[in-house]
């Protein structure tokens, strides 16, 4: 017989986070996580996953609003890096993080290249303009990501280019060694599994 819940029109209760800045980074963090482990399972060498994680960094961390997936795709295919760690990494440049990073950017490239100082809330609608990427009008969407004006574009651009190059490198490094340890803790893990087992068969 099916059961009545005891208490009716009880609005059902959903495990979804909610729909502010701390529930989104959490929904980001856990699917961050998981990606992680998937990457790590791939059947690539690690040269070629965490040269996919690096590139996905350096593009990343560009001013290519609308355009990363395309942009890390072509660079990424031919050089043989593992295309689902370079898509991973874009998400680094998020609809949370894209204002704050870019905004760092800005900030890093006018101690480097001296330029009239833009305040945040103008920078921000800037960035909000630039992110209406309509693939029907490719080339209105191009002028908006390049229209930010001389005094903003220049800075992030160069803030945007040695940011990528370093955290590009430091990323392969850190990927690679990652894999590494981490496919050698699980094969530890299957030979004391193996081990233990053939030992159980025989007794």
């Amino acid at each position: 017989m099916w059961q009545t819940p005891a208490v009716m029109g009880q609005e059902p209760r959903h495990s979804f986070p909610p729909r502010t800045l701390r529930g989104r980074l959490r929904s980001l963090t856990r699917r961050g996580v998981t990606r992680v482990y998937r990457l790590l399972r791939e059947p690539d060498p690690p040269h070629r996953i965490a040269l996919g994680a690096a590139l996905g960094i350096f593009v990343g961390l560009l001013p290519l609003l609308g355009i990363q997936m395309a942009v890390v795709a072509v660079i990424a295919l031919p050089l043989r890096g593992n295309l689902k760690a370079a898509i991973a990494g874009v998400w680094l440049s998020n609809p949370v993080t894209v204002v704050p990073l870019y905004y760092a950017h800005y900030r890093f490239g006018l101690l480097l290249l001296p330029a009239r100082e833009t305040d945040r809330a103008s920078f921000a609608s800037a960035i909000e303009s630039a992110s209406q990427w309509d693939w029907g009008d490719i080339g209105g969407s191009l002028w908006r990501l390049f229209d930010f004006g001389a005094d903003i574009l220049q800075p992030m651009w160069l803030g945007s280019a040695i940011s990528a190059a370093v955290f590009g490198i430091a990323t392969y490094f850190l990927a690679y060694r990652a894999v590494v340890k981490t496919r050698e803790r699980w094969a530890r893990l299957r030979a004391a599994r193996e081990a233990r087992r053939a030992r159980r068969d025989a007794s």
